[in-house]
């Protein structure tokens, strides 16, 4: 069995992702929080400081209401639209997944997509939420987002299960690489660009090992999950990722 995901409007979760880019900003020096929040959105620019950001949790409620209370059309058709186009894929997709792990459950979990107005769109692997874009140029590429983060939950449940070592949140970071650098191999490779048409785009970071890698395994071919997974932590151990 296969879970099924759910198409959901949520302003608050809006307002909870805002904090979680805010929170996660320490890691990546604002990086994420710029392109999630500040580029399309400089009205909250005023509240950096030098001595960090300071916001109340009312005035980004506020904002984000108001945004979708303005916008509730076009994300209410957009998220249809998404929902009708999914619909065409999910069955292929799991297919698709079921060739990566063969004997692998999927883990439990919500599996809910909400709208976001922000231009990131993260994944909660504690209850399996993600977020997806309010509207895009291209809506198909929809597709691929979903896929991209549908394979990371059962990327890091078959991961934990069978890299138990890694469990520790001091591997954190590392496994974060693979999983993206994983990711975008395995969207990238012949069989998922044929569902999808639209190739996955890496982190700045992770693109020098996902050229290297693409050209290993566009001869190898994708078919040994633990082998590729392999190779991806012996390079961004070996990468500067890590120093």
């Amino acid at each position: 069995m296969h879970p099924k995901i759910k198409f959901e409007i949520k302003s608050k979760k809006d307002v909870e992702t805002f904090f979680a880019f805010l929170r996660d900003s320490k890691y990546d020096n604002g990086r994420s929080f710029d392109w999630a929040v500040l580029k399309y959105h400089p009205f909250f620019k005023k509240f950096r400081t030098k001595s960090g950001f300071k916001i109340e949790n009312e005035i980004v409620q506020k904002y984000v209401n108001d945004f979708y209370n303005e916008n509730k059309n076009i994300i209410k058709k957009n998220i249809n639209l998404y929902e009708k186009n999914w619909r065409k894929k999910e069955k292929i997709f799991y297919k698709l997944v079921n060739k990566l792990f063969p004997k692998d459950k999927w883990p439990k979990g919500q599996y809910i997509a909400y709208a976001t107005m922000w231009s990131m769109f993260p994944r909660f692997l504690e209850d399996k939420t993600f977020q997806i874009p309010h509207k895009y140029k291209d809506p198909k590429y929809v597709d691929a987002i979903i896929a991209h983060e549908m394979l990371h939950f059962i990327f890091y449940d078959y991961f934990y299960k069978n890299y138990p070592k890694y469990k520790t949140g001091k591997h954190n970071f590392l496994v974060w690489h693979v999983s993206e650098i994983f990711n975008v191999l395995v969207q990238n490779s012949d069989d998922w660009m044929k569902v999808f048409k639209i190739k996955s785009m890496a982190y700045p970071e992770h693109e020098k090992i996902v050229e290297k890698l693409e050209k290993k395994y566009k001869i190898m071919k994708l078919n040994k999950t633990d082998d590729l997974i392999d190779d991806i932590i012996k390079t961004v151990k070996d990468s500067q990722l890590m120093q």
